[in-house]
């Protein structure tokens, strides 16, 4: 938990770091930018610093003075760490069936190769359609997050690489149960911009859809995210995880592939864990929440192996796709 001195620091640190980001980022190597605590040999000391993020760490000397990152910045110390966010979405080749092994979600759930009999969040999520790589055609699995409400239908969140592909998607492109193969939702709006990566699919007309996410229960709300506090999710890729959020104010640099290329996203939620990893591959969509069930992210990224996470707060999320929580929720405050 960070103390009242260290949040303060924050705060200070805030304005100094938005004024600069660009700066940064547009030094080599470097892939994000944040304020955190300055660490040595491994150890976190309390002095806040801005953090920026390498690929890999490389001497000045091959750098040269003008691609070094400054040792202080307006007065602010500066830290240097080899970090590099990663879309965590599942690909797998267009030649295979889209049917993956059956999570246990629920306790409703059908067994291996069963439709799920409600569709909720922590269950994966499949465009119909495929992908193009380097190496060829494939299907791509993410998560469907947690249900919201947008028009009249319910709708699942997920994040804009799970759900668009590329920049060929378009409203109405089909969604599937990778659990299953069963089309269960079709693209409705989706918004990738300087804070949000992400997408809402509206659920086929007919189904049942569940208000819980995973093994998580029923979410309870919304609220902000803030540095020191437990935090859970649960994702296709690796279920049930926690973790603490550790910044408020990440900015990442996020690789879409050739056909979006290199986005940037701004003041996203930083989540580390001390156990084997927090999020994978298949993750990407799912919903994290605090210790009381209240929604604060929509996972999008991944670091270290899965130890760190990334998620877009959750109110930017609600606003840039204009959806609510589902009805039965009631919103404690954003």
């Amino acid at each position: 938990m960070l103390s009242i001195r260290e949040l303060r620091d924050r705060a200070v640190i805030r304005p100094i770091k938005r004024a600069v980001e660009d700066q940064l980022l547009d030094l080599p190597g470097v892939t994000g930018v944040d304020i955190g605590s300055r660490t040595r040999a491994g150890s976190r000391l309390r002095e806040q610093v801005i953090v920026v993020s390498v690929a890999r760490k490389r001497p000045r000397e091959v750098l040269g003075r003008d691609g070094c990152v400054p040792a202080e910045l307006f007065g602010i110390p500066t830290d240097v760490v080899e970090e590099q966010a990663v879309l965590q979405h599942i690909h797998r080749s267009w030649e295979e069936p889209l049917w993956w092994p059956a999570r246990t979600i629920g306790s409703d759930d059908g067994g291996p190769g069963c439709p799920l009999r409600a569709v909720r969040g922590g269950s994966g999520l499949a465009p119909c359609r495929s992908v193009r790589l380097e190496d060829g055609e494939f299907h791509r699995i993410g998560t469907l997050g947690v249900l919201v409400a947008g028009d009249a239908e319910p709708m699942g969140l997920t994040t804009f690489d799970v759900g668009c592909l590329d920049d060929a998607w378009s409203v109405g492109d089909r969604m599937a149960e990778p659990e299953s193969g069963r089309v269960h939702a079709e693209l409705a709006r989706a918004a990738l911009s300087g804070r949000v990566d992400a997408a809402a699919v509206r659920v086929v007309p007919g189904l049942t859809a569940s208000p819980e996410v995973g093994r998580l229960g029923p979410v309870t709300g919304h609220a902000r995210a803030y540095p020191g506090e437990p935090v859970r999710k649960h994702g296709f890729g690796t279920g049930l995880t926690d973790g603490v959020v550790t910044s408020v104010d990440a900015t990442i640099r996020v690789d879409h592939g050739a056909a979006l290329g290199v986005r940037v996203l701004r003041e996203q939620i930083r989540i580390t864990t001390d156990r084997p990893h927090f999020c994978g591959p298949g993750d990407a969509g799912a919903a994290v929440v605090d210790p009381s069930g209240r929604l604060l992210g929509l996972h999008v990224a991944g670091a270290d192996g899965g130890a760190i996470g990334y998620a877009t707060p959750i109110g930017d999320v609600l606003s840039e796709l204009d959806v609510r929580l589902h009805p039965r929720f009631q919103p404690l405050g954003v």
